[in-house]
């Protein structure tokens, strides 16, 4: 199913482990990704818990959310930069076309 994803959590593969520090890779995921969605430049925020295991969650701000193309983009952009995270997508379901 797709979804019009609202929000990406982000958490370590293991147990116990943490995900580093969000600042600079958070820069260049993003940077990346308004280089390829400029639509969506200034939808996009993040916020990373201070504690052990350092959850990250991405969330649109000022949108809907994003469509699945955009969405699987950034996935894929946040897998890259958080090798041995688990990439989690959270939103509605996005509706097929009719006759898809």
């Amino acid at each position: 199913m797709k979804l019009l994803v609202r929000t990406y959590w982000l958490r370590p593969r293991e147990s116990p482990g943490a995900l580093p520090p969000a600042g600079p890779r958070m820069r260049a995921v993003l940077e990346a990704f308004f280089e390829a969605f400029p639509e969506y430049h200034g939808c996009l925020s993040y916020s990373q818990s201070p504690r052990r295991p350092r959850y990250l969650f991405v969330y649109v701000t000022e949108c809907a959310g994003l469509f699945p193309d955009a969405a699987d983009h950034l996935g894929r952009l946040l897998a890259a930069a958080f090798p041995g995270s688990r990439v989690l997508p959270y939103g509605r379901p996005f509706p097929e076309p009719l006759g898809g």
